[in-house]
């Protein structure tokens, strides 16, 4: 172990240091997979690094979330929202109701991850260094609360190190974050390609709905009751045709897919 953190430490600030985080992450906690995202202001995210053990579960990477899904995804909206530094599972920082959504079971339920944990670290105001550990077919096993706090045990090394490594390198201009360009895109698509036309409110909700987000926990989002939340939903519904999450997915995830101005 301190081999691999030696070497870390020595390429921070090149090209190599995610490939030796990796390996020193390994000797923390084991995985089957693992990547790094890099996630600026509301751009496309970046992939910095990735490495899979057994089955691809990156496949749809490329395809699926890189261009859209990611904007529904809990780590783009941690990162959005400027949370807390920290390890996480994906459950910790996901809407109340993520695993019951159309977007968990479309995009989550096919990647073959069976349990994963996150390094995410926020750098700079709109900048966040995600690290993201992964069990598959692989080893058909969950993290262990053994495996979890081994991890844990470390993060007072690997935050620093992250830091060490962002602060090395030389950065580009970097977008403000712009949650509020979302909406705007997703109210613009849907007039130019549906002929539907949304109000603001209406598009938020549609969002929160899409995120996982149950009418209560929409309602603490926008700062609205339960009751008006599902008010919105319903006026939503009969403005698109549509009655239920399903078809709301269906109808708003390639308006998501398309370039946002």
């Amino acid at each position: 172990m301190l081999k691999a953190l030696g070497e870390t430490i020595g390429t921070a600030g090149s090209d190599e240091f995610y490939a030796a985080m990796a390996r020193y992450l390994r000797h923390c906690m084991d995985f089957d997979n693992i990547i790094v995202i890099l996630y600026n202001g509301a751009e496309r995210p970046v992939v910095a690094y990735s490495w899979i053990r057994g089955p691809d579960v990156f496949s749809y990477l490329e395809r699926d979330y890189l261009p859209a899904a990611y904007l529904l995804d809990p780590v783009y909206h941690f990162h959005l929202n400027q949370r807390r530094p920290g390890i996480y599972r994906l459950l910790d920082i996901a809407p109340d109701n993520f695993r019951r959504s159309r977007y968990f079971k479309w995009y989550y339920g096919r990647i073959g991850i069976i349990d994963e944990i996150s390094v995410l670290l926020p750098v700079e105001d709109n900048t966040t260094i995600t690290i993201s550990m992964g069990r598959d077919g692989s080893s058909g096993q969950h993290f262990s609360a053994r495996d979890e706090e081994g991890l844990r045990a470390h993060e007072p090394v690997i935050m620093p190190l992250l830091k060490k490594h962002w602060q090395a390198q030389e950065q580009p201009e970097r977008q403000r974050l712009d949650s509020a360009s979302i909406v705007d895109s997703l109210i613009a698509a849907m007039r130019t390609h549906k002929d539907v036309t949304l109000t603001r409110r209406q598009a938020e909700v549609a969002l929160l709905i899409l995120q996982g987000h149950s009418s209560p926990s929409i309602g603490l989002h926008l700062g609205i009751s339960t009751q008006t939340v599902k008010v919105f939903r319903k006026q939503l519904y009969r403005k698109c045709y549509i009655s239920s999450q399903a078809e709301l997915f269906s109808l708003m995830m390639p308006m998501l897919e398309r370039p946002r101005g």
